[in-house]
């Protein structure tokens, strides 16, 4: 995957609005590690599953890691252009969406470990296909919700760091984001300033350095 560019987060694409909406639908988020790993060591799927069974378990993820290849291919074309001729907008929307999609794949993996009964099934599934996808979830949110933030776009960047913590609530990075996110906006209300960043209107709902848009940080 090429650099992503430094110079973006200008004209906020439509999906991204909703991430906050949509990020208590992560069944991660409530009282679940997601790090937590299997005991046993990993089976192998493809030869000791049954064929249907086998496609029943993976075709959903193999759907969602497809879009993820489409998504990218449309970036790297993108990408192929002279600078000056980049759409920074669709690159953005390229990165969401496969982020998106990422996350897609993991939660299809969740869903399949309701398919299978040996823990060593189970455990190839979180090797395989949870951890590695919601991991690239995880990178590309973060790496967005950073480029927000640099961009003085902190409603986005809350946005980010909310779906973050969503999916991995112990995620250090999206905490230490919003804390300093939660601290910019307490030093500009002292200097008598607004701060929120764009299409905010200064107000990010933060009640504090502790609590930033209903996520608690210990």
């Amino acid at each position: 995957m090429k650099r992503f560019l430094p110079a973006v987060l200008i004209g906020v694409f439509a999906v991204a609005g909703t991430l906050a909406a949509v990020a208590a639908d992560v069944p991660w988020k409530a009282g679940e590690d997601p790090k937590a790993g299997a005991s046993v060591a990993p089976g192998d799927l493809k030869a000791e599953l049954p064929p249907a069974q086998y496609n029943r378990v993976v075709k959903p993820i193999e759907a969602k890691l497809a879009a993820v290849e489409k998504i990218m291919k449309l970036y790297d074309k993108e990408m192929e252009k002279p600078a000056e001729k980049r759409s920074e907008r669709l690159l953005l929307r390229c990165k969401a969406r496969a982020g998106e999609a990422y996350l897609g794949a993991a939660l299809a993996a969740k869903r399949a470990l309701n398919l299978v009964k040996k823990e060593s099934h189970k455990a190839a599934i979180k090797k395989e296909y949870e951890e590695p996808n919601r991991n690239k979830a995880i990178d590309i949110f973060l790496e967005l919700g950073t480029l927000a933030h640099d961009k003085g776009d902190l409603r986005m960047a809350v946005a980010y760091y909310k779906r973050i913590l969503a999916i991995d609530k112990q995620n250090a990075q999206a905490k230490e984001g919003l804390t300093k996110i939660a601290q910019e906006v307490q030093e500009s209300k002292k200097s008598g300033k607004k701060k929120g960043g764009k299409g905010t209107g200064g107000d990010l709902g933060i009640g504090g350095i502790g609590n930033i848009g209903g996520i608690g940080l210990p």
